[in-house]
């Protein structure tokens, strides 16, 4: 028996394909966890999104490569995306790592760790870098071997597609993801069910795009398959993410809005809101489409969370359309905004496009917005102040005695949380109303009093 740590990096989807192979690895007999001291093997989940996120990974393997140099570490193995766009540079770049497995090797990877921790490996990288994800390999794969739930959380992501057929301009998702398909109802719904057995009660939907759900068989659509996932017991909590503006309908709306189990929670991929830029980029919509939009949300329910993210310096892009961009941020009253900088992606249609925006001023301008979105979220939150929240019960400060929970305006892991008081004894995973008493920057802090006695 091996015993792996397994390090997550990226996003939500990233999570879940750990997840995914914590159980295979669980399946082959290795000791897995989530706990890189003591680990004779880590094994790293890259993303190769952007520019910054290959940098973490880099900067993650050299401190892991020096537990390995100091003999507490056996092997270090690599897998995800950024194997799947750059194995031969890491293999020149990282002597430290024992082996770089490819989306298409991802059947072998308990024979890999083995190998790795046993000093066997005649190679270094395995499978066929460049290989799109096989989404219906990986289903048949998680319902031989279920995969594994890292934390206690009573909250958990499930993958609903793979991959996207957008082809904006900046994105290299489509190299290293493929086109966009579905997974099926069956497998999904499968899978909620066990999640719910093991005392999940909220599940986060993911995928590149969230919207595009059904659409590529004909089978079914998003507002379907949500009204279906309603109907499992034990779920009590069901939030959408990943969401292409082009394809928030008005039944979506509707759908959320009038939905006891779906959070009115809105993550809208806008990235730019002048016409000119999103035209570069191969998106679609503009600022007065966005507003129209934001304002049908907050119509039907003024508490719905809005979040959303920018990228700033895209080639062409002017001062006045960066300071576009400020302004909505600012106008629209956006509960969650992440910013960044734009990255020149080798593959991408946007890799060498002309008037490209110095670094410099690409970086002023997305500091410029950052630090407007950090008013906005602090306003934002203030508006829920005397207000109460149902909130979701995460865990204890025992040093505080203070709790930790997400209501449905916070998102898991990406968003701000609601830190509160109870002189009632509370347990991982109960819903509470929490009155809103004050904040903490974009958090919320409040008290949570039990119920009279009649």
């Amino acid at each position: 028996m091996t015993r792996i740590g397994v390090v997550t990096l990226g996003c939500a989807k990233n999570a879940i394909d750990s997840e995914g192979l914590g159980g295979m690895l669980s399946a082959a007999g290795h000791e897995v966890s989530e706990e890189v001291r003591g680990a004779d093997v880590v094994l790293v989940n890259t993303c190769g999104f952007i520019d910054p996120a290959r940098r973490e990974t880099v900067e993650e393997l050299l401190d892991l490569g020096d537990l390995k140099r100091s003999g507490d570490l056996k092997a270090l193995v690599v897998t995800g995306c950024l194997v799947a766009r750059s194995a031969d540079e890491l293999e020149a770049s990282l002597p430290e790592v024992d082996a770089l497995v490819d989306f298409a090797a991802y059947p072998r990877i308990a024979e890999i760790v083995a190998g790795a921790a046993e000093g066997t490996l005649e190679r270094k990288i395995y499978g066929d870098p460049g290989t799109r994800f096989d989404p219906a390999w990986w289903d048949a794969t998680i319902e031989a071997n279920p995969r594994i739930r890292f934390g206690r959380a009573p909250w958990a992501y499930i993958k609903i597609a793979e991959g996207c057929d957008r082809g904006c301009t900046f994105c290299a998702i489509p190299l290293m993801r493929g086109k966009f398909r579905s997974r099926s109802f069956e497998v999904i719904e499968s899978e909620v069910r066990h999640l719910a057995s093991q005392g999940i009660t909220e599940l986060s939907l993911v995928s590149q795009d969230s919207v595009m759900w059904g659409r590529d068989t004909g089978n079914d659509d998003l507002v379907a398959l949500l009204r279906r996932l309603e109907d499992v017991d034990g779920i009590q909590r069901l939030r959408l993410m990943y969401l292409h503006p082009q394809g928030v309908t008005d039944e979506l709306i509707d759908t959320i809005a009038g939905s006891e189990k779906i959070v009115s929670y809105f993550d809208l991929s806008l990235q730019h809101v002048a016409p000119s830029v999103l035209r570069g980029m191969g998106r679609w919509g503009g600022r007065a489409r966005f507003e129209k939009m934001i304002d049908r949300i907050r119509s039907h329910d003024p508490t719905a969370a809005i979040r959303s993210t920018f990228i700033l310096g895209f080639p062409g892009e002017t001062d006045e359309d960066a300071a576009e961009v400020e302004s909505f941020v600012v106008d629209a009253g956006l509960d969650w905004v992440g910013t960044f900088t734009y990255s020149p992606e080798v593959g991408t249609r946007g890799f060498d496009l002309p008037d490209a925006v110095p670094e410099a001023i690409a970086r002023q301008r997305t500091e410029c917005v950052a630090t407007a979105a950090d008013r906005v979220m602090e306003q934002r939150a203030h508006s829920f102040v005397g207000t109460t929240l149902r909130v979701l019960v995460e865990r204890l400060d025992v040093e505080c005695q203070t709790w930790s929970g997400r209501s449905h305006r916070e998102a898991p892991e990406v968003d701000g949380e609601i830190r509160f008081r109870s002189r009632q004894r509370l347990q991982v995973g109960d819903y509470v109303d929490v009155c809103i008493t004050a904040t903490d920057g974009a958090d919320l802090l409040g008290e949570h009093h039990a119920p009279a006695l009649v």
